[in-house]
């Protein structure tokens, strides 16, 4: 529960959510048919508008406080199996919030809605609360609701619980004043249920169709009918040089390595974890999401595995690039500016639900290349696999970017940091956009005298732009206490050499021990 309040706290801060932008983006959706059976909805199916929560599924509604100022927050799937339902939020000085969830109920070796909340009060009071009313009961619209009370600081929230229909309903609202926390209380108290069916007239005529703050059950089923990983290219190798048309990207591993259908390091990590806390990384929607649209398109191992699969530790190298499209995850944006720090810290928490590696990175580096963003991170995992005596402690970076609609990621791992900033000088480069190049076309009036750019990535030096004059692509120099590297392009080098026309991780001839980058570390907001 602490971590799903950091979560709200960093989000709540940073999106900044407009009510009126809420209502056109969920005005732009609509159930599948609004008008439909109950049987054939969704838990998480509802109705919101600036005054009133109406759930079409289990059937029942509550107002929404206007003094609270609340406001819907998207979120990404959560990591357990519990079903979002509702997520607002509001500012400061009151910080409120109120969030639905749904956990289905599967008889008495599932937990009932006193075990829940028995669960997130033991977890509350081991992190150190003031308890202001223990576990209790209480009725709400002739239900009966498990309840507690606690108080940390200023902040203080109350968590309900029942049983509905085969599910367990949970409901937290907090806030950093007393008095609004009253007026979220009285608010839910009101609560009033009623069939199903009626679920459109209970939500009046200003409500709009609600699907949930994160991946609904509808898009999933969508995404899993259609997996968009199936139609993606998985493009071609040309020696030691990897191509992809569809996306528009090339990038060249080191020679002598070997080609492997997937990656190594992410699934061994993966298996450890969950055999060690006998939890999953990602919750059963991610995980499904992830499975629909992400796809290996390169995995480049320095030593091929012998008979036992195994590959000695300090022999170990690999590179792994997968892609999505960004449109399986609605709520990650990538961002634009790589001096968008708010922008970043958005995209990294979303993306480290689908990625779970990402929790252990560390550092983070923002940097431009070209005209694009590329963000990287880099952090030291341990792990044992099946067999293993002491843990294996690799280096691991991801540096990602977006193009052409799809999030790319290259992890790169290393038995060490001195390894891993050699595999960070790989280079790489990105066909235009067909949207940019008809764009320029047009403005230059004669689209026949315009052709497609090399693929040149490699910004033009100019001493009054940072971003400008930043590397084609920088790694991050995990012993260089925050700094990474730069240095310019050598002036012999000649201007059409196909080497240096590309971007790179590392600029042509330079060393991460001895030079300096721009790219630069996220400064620290208010909220740490």
């Amino acid at each position: 529960m602490n971590m799903r309040r950091t979560v709200l706290a960093v989000l709540v801060c940073l999106l900044g959510c407009l009510w009126a932008e809420a209502q056109s983006q969920n005005a732009e959706t609509s159930l599948p048919d609004a008008q439909r059976t109950a049987a054939s909805l969704d838990p998480e199916d509802a109705f919101l508008s600036a005054t009133r929560y109406t759930n079409a599924y289990f059937g029942f509604e509550f107002e929404i406080p206007a003094e609270a100022k609340l406001a819907p927050v998207p979120m990404p799937a959560s990591r357990d199996r519990r079903i979002q339902l509702l997520e607002l939020a509001g500012g400061a000085p009151q910080h409120a919030a109120i969030s639905l969830f749904a956990y289905e109920y599967k008889g008495k070796n599932w937990t009932d809605a006193k075990g829940i909340l028995r669960r997130e009060l033991d977890q509350d009071l081991y992190t150190g609360v003031e308890e202001l009313h223990g576990l209790s009961k209480t009725t709400i619209d002739g239900r009966q609701f498990y309840y507690f009370e606690t108080r940390k600081g200023v902040e203080q929230h109350e968590e309900l619980a029942t049983e509905l229909d085969g599910y367990v309903l949970l409901v937290v609202l907090e806030a950093k004043d007393p008095q609004t926390l009253k007026w979220l209380t009285s608010a839910f108290y009101r609560l009033k249920f009623f069939p199903p069916r009626e679920a459109q007239q209970h939500a009046g005529v200003q409500a709009v169709v609600y699907e949930g703050p994160a991946v609904s059950s509808q898009r999933l089923r969508e995404l899993k009918a259609s997996p968009p990983a199936e139609r993606m290219n998985p493009g071609k190798i040309d020696g030691n040089v990897y191509l992809n048309t569809q996306i528009g990207v090339r990038y060249e591993f080191p020679k002598g390595w070997n080609i492997e259908p997937q990656g190594a390091v992410e699934p061994a990590v993966l298996r450890y974890r969950e055999r060690v806390s006998g939890e999953p990384n990602m919750g059963p929607r991610e995980r499904e999401v992830v499975k629909a649209c992400r796809r290996t398109l390169l995995s480049a191992w320095k030593t091929r595995p012998g008979a036992d699969g195994e590959v000695p530790y300090d022999e170990f190298g690999e590179i792994t690039l997968s892609a999505m499209p960004m449109e399986c995850l609605p709520n990650m944006r990538f961002p634009d500016d790589p001096h968008d720090v708010d922008g970043v810290r958005r995209f990294l928490l979303g993306f480290s639900f689908s990625h779970p590696l990402q929790r252990d990175m560390n550092d983070a580096r923002t940097f431009e290349a070209g005209g694009k963003t590329f963000v990287l991170t880099h952090g030291t995992i341990a792990y044992k696999e099946a067999g293993d005596e002491l843990s294996r402690r690799i280096s691991v970076a991801m540096v990602m970017t977006h193009h052409r609609g799809f999030l790319l990621v290259w992890l790169i791992a290393a038995p060490h940091d001195a390894e891993l900033r050699e595999l960070l000088s790989a280079k790489m480069g990105f066909d235009p956009d067909p949207a940019t190049m008809e764009a320029k076309a047009n403005a230059a009036g004669d689209p026949a005298k315009v052709s497609p750019p090399s693929g040149s990535l490699s910004p033009k030096p100019d001493s009054e732009s940072p971003a400008a004059s930043a590397p084609a692509s920088a790694a991050e120099n995990p012993s260089s206490k925050g700094q990474a590297t730069e240095n310019s392009a050598p002036p012999s080098a000649p201007a059409n050499d196909a080497t240096q026309s590309r971007p790179t991780l590392l600029k042509p001839g330079e060393t991460m021990p001895a030079e300096q980058v721009q790219a630069k570390p996220l400064p620290k907001g208010p909220s740490q």
